[in-house]
């Protein structure tokens, strides 16, 4: 279990969520047809990649928000991650060379491509990531580790606050990168 200063580690998560934001803005250029085309068959284009994020940030951020807005202020500035949330982070973020630990999306937060504007996609997005920028600002001064947000499913597995906005933010790096190869990678419409 690491153990943070709630303060460093906002501020690096904010950080880095504003980096994810930044970093979204080149697809914008991107063509419709650019943004829907697939690598390979069975593998997501640009656009579904933002959707499958836009679902889950959705969820989590709902969540969040119900369990944050009476929370009260707690003055202990340190925070340790639990060894859940530990391994999770550690599955979701992208190495140091670049590779992924390969992770199956849940059915709720697998992207639709039937009804699918790419466009609204990525800026939907960047609306999540101001919310999350909101969230993370607003918890600055709240306990990290007792609040808990329901993770997977039914809500059987709760992850601490901490973890799950490290969880988020590792998330959108993942997918960032997988965006970002795709820009370059030979395409298969369809």
């Amino acid at each position: 279990m690491a153990t943070f200063s709630r303060q460093i580690l906002i501020t690096e998560l904010l950080d880095r969520t504003e980096l994810l934001k930044a970093s979204t803005k080149p697809f914008h250029r991107l063509t419709d047809e650019r943004l829907f085309d697939r690598p390979a068959p069975g593998k997501w284009s640009i656009a579904e990649i933002y959707s499958h994020l836009d679902l889950s940030m959705d969820e989590y951020i709902r969540r969040i928000l119900s369990r944050i807005a009476l929370a009260p202020d707690h003055p202990v500035d340190e925070y340790r991650s639990g060894w859940l949330g530990d391994w999770l982070y550690d599955k979701i973020m992208p190495r140091q060379d670049g590779s992924v630990f390969k992770l199956k999306a849940t059915a709720a937060h697998l992207p639709n491509p039937t009804n699918l504007n790419g466009r609204e996609a990525l800026e939907e997005f960047e609306r999540h990531c101001d919310a999350l920028d909101d969230i993370l600002r607003h918890v600055k001064t709240k306990d990290l580790r007792g609040i808990r947000i329901p993770f997977y499913g039914n809500g059987l597995i709760r992850l601490r606050l901490g973890d799950l906005l490290r969880f988020m933010v590792a998330h959108g790096e993942r997918h960032l990168l997988q965006a970002k190869r795709l820009v370059g990678a030979p395409v298969v419409s369809g």
